[in-house]
């Protein structure tokens, strides 16, 4: 049996978490990114993900032959969980961020000051500017 040090632990535990956020990151890009930019560049509309409740709208009605009375009820009913939608991104985004945070500051720890440096200009190359990151762009 492998015995590991607690530093050989905590790095590996670190690069678990890095390793699953790239992962993730990529099946994300590839299964719903992607294919909706696919989508909408075929189409020959540009559309925002996520797009907003009237184009989604519009689209039923026409792909299912919705009714007045069938559009005003989907409409309602967009409506109804339009704020239930929103909060649950808003936290999604919020725990990814969360995550990403802690494991970028994990990771500094084992590098020296240039690495560090470099690492964040990787970060920002790949991902833009992480806000409430040590008061530094990623």
């Amino acid at each position: 049996m492998i015995r590991l040090t607690e530093s050989a632990r905590a790095f590996l535990a670190v690069l678990s978490i890095f390793v699953i956020g790239a992962v993730a990151g990529v099946v994300v890009d590839r299964t719903m990114l992607i294919p909706a930019h696919a989508d909408a560049a075929a189409a020959g509309v540009r559309r925002g993900v996520p797009r907003h409740h009237d184009e989604v709208l519009a689209e039923l009605r026409a792909e299912l032959d919705l009714s007045a009375e069938q559009s005003r009820r989907v409409q309602e009913i967009f409506a109804a969980h339009q704020g239930e939608m929103e909060a649950a991104w808003t936290q999604v985004h919020a725990n990814l961020q969360r995550a990403m945070q802690q494991a970028t500051t994990e990771i500094e720890t084992v590098l020296d000051s240039a690495q560090v440096e470099r690492l964040h200009a990787w970060l920002a190359e790949r991902h833009g500017p992480i806000a409430g990151h040590a008061g530094r762009e990623h």
